[in-house]
């Protein structure tokens, strides 16, 4: 049996996605949707409002007065910004899925996967393009194969880290290397057991070499974007540049972008990350 056969076999063993995301990625895919929908899928669940409202008042968003309710939040905040919170919280909870406890840091993951969020929400806006809120959910989930090569191969995920931390190779040569294949592959099986929205598989398929997609590219490029953004900044897990600089150069003109903004958009993400303390702690 080979190592992608055992993701497979172990995957069909796997917990689904909680409901609450489960109702949250059907909302993402409902151009119909509205905030009442919203609201009656977090009402329900007592602890999802205590840390949703414990979110919205947090350093992160800002806002001067206390908000109490779901429905104030959604008023105040906007059903895309609430929306957004919700998912992540579920996202958040993947990263504590149950597993043999190893070197390997699940939170220092999802440090990086708010990192890559925050940083591709960024670009996504100084580029004028208007899915701010679904790049900054595609860059939480864009490593959410590294999870589950975590959780289903154990002594092979320990060498590969081993490779990243110790020797530098980039995670997906060093997974390519032990494996012969690698997490965005993993990625795509677990995206497309779960329902995700089209975008979301391409953008966790393709996040590491954004020239192999066709479909929903600028989605796949602002994370490949952000992800190596979040490499410069140091914070979370550090998988490594597995691109070079002149296709990281390119990337930027694809978005009508210029590279000379990365120290800029560097600081803003660092600025940023100084009020999401909340959303660190997550995991």
């Amino acid at each position: 049996m080979t190592p992608l056969d055992l993701v497979e076999r172990r995957m069909r063993e796997l917990p689904t996605l909680p409901l609450v995301a489960q109702r949250v990625v059907g909302l993402l895919d409902n151009p119909s949707s509205s905030a009442a929908d919203l609201e009656q899928v977090i009402k329900h669940d007592q602890a999802l409002t205590a840390r949703v409202l414990k979110l919205v008042n947090s350093a992160y968003y800002g806002y001067p007065r206390h908000i109490t309710t779901v429905g104030q939040a959604i008023v105040i905040l906007g059903y895309k910004t609430l929306k957004e919170l919700v998912l992540s919280i579920s996202i958040a909870d993947l990263f504590r899925m149950r597993g043999e406890a190893k070197v390997f840091n699940r939170a220092a993951l999802w440090q990086h996967a708010v990192v890559t969020a925050i940083g591709a929400r960024i670009l996504a806006r100084r580029a004028g393009l208007p899915f701010e809120e679904d790049v900054f959910i595609a860059g939480l989930l864009h490593d959410i194969g590294v999870l589950f090569l975590d959780l289903c191969l154990n002594a092979e995920f320990d060498e590969i880290v081993a490779l990243t931390t110790t020797a530098g190779v980039p995670l997906v040569r060093a997974e390519e290397k032990v494996l012969g294949f690698n997490h965005t592959q993993v990625g795509k099986m677990v995206a497309e057991k779960w329902n995700f929205p089209p975008f979301l598989v391409e953008v966790i398929r393709h996040h590491h070499r954004p020239v192999q997609t066709r479909n929903h590219w600028v989605a796949v490029a602002l994370v490949f974007l952000a992800d190596n953004l979040a490499q410069e900044t140091g914070v979370g897990f550090l998988e490594g540049y597995d691109a070079g600089p002149d296709f990281v150069t390119t990337v930027w003109t694809w978005l009508e972008l210029k590279p000379e903004q990365k120290p800029d958009v560097l600081q803003q993400i660092k600025r940023e990350l100084q009020g999401a303390g909340e959303f660190l702690a997550l995991c």
